[in-house]
């Protein structure tokens, strides 16, 4: 009996422990096209600084925004689990992927001390 608890704790810390899933190739193209902000909050308050916002993730690590110059920058992308890493643009950051679904992507991303929240939905001129 008194090594049932510590067995049991083993077997939750084991059970707890593992590689992260590797994200699928059909999981990729979910994501990829133009995505536009529909609302973003900073600290979670809603604010207006960045309408007109989008995201386009093309094939192959091609990446397009207008996040902080409000004209159209390129860079790349790449997805590691639940995280998308932007370079080569003005404000490359890590964002989390809150939730992904085929018309809603909700992205999670801090910038100096700053949480934003960013709601997108995909463009409607998007074929996917």
């Amino acid at each position: 009996m008194r090594f049932f608890l510590p067995l049991l704790l083993l077997s939750l810390l084991c059970a707890g422990c593992g590689s992260e899933p590797e994200v699928t190739a059909e999981e990729a193209v979910h994501l990829e096209g133009r995505w536009e902000l529909t609302e973003a909050r900073r600290d979670n308050v809603k604010t207006g600084l960045l309408d007109g916002l989008y995201f386009d993730f093309g094939p192959e690590g091609a990446f397009e925004t207008n996040l902080l110059t409000g004209e159209a920058q390129s860079g790349s992308w790449e997805r590691e689990g639940e995280q998308i890493i932007t370079s080569g643009v003005e404000l490359p950051l890590t964002y989390e992927i809150q939730a992904l679904k085929p018309k809603a992507l909700n992205l999670r991303a801090r910038h100096e001390g700053f949480l934003f929240d960013f709601a997108l939905e995909r463009s409607a001129a998007d074929p996917q």
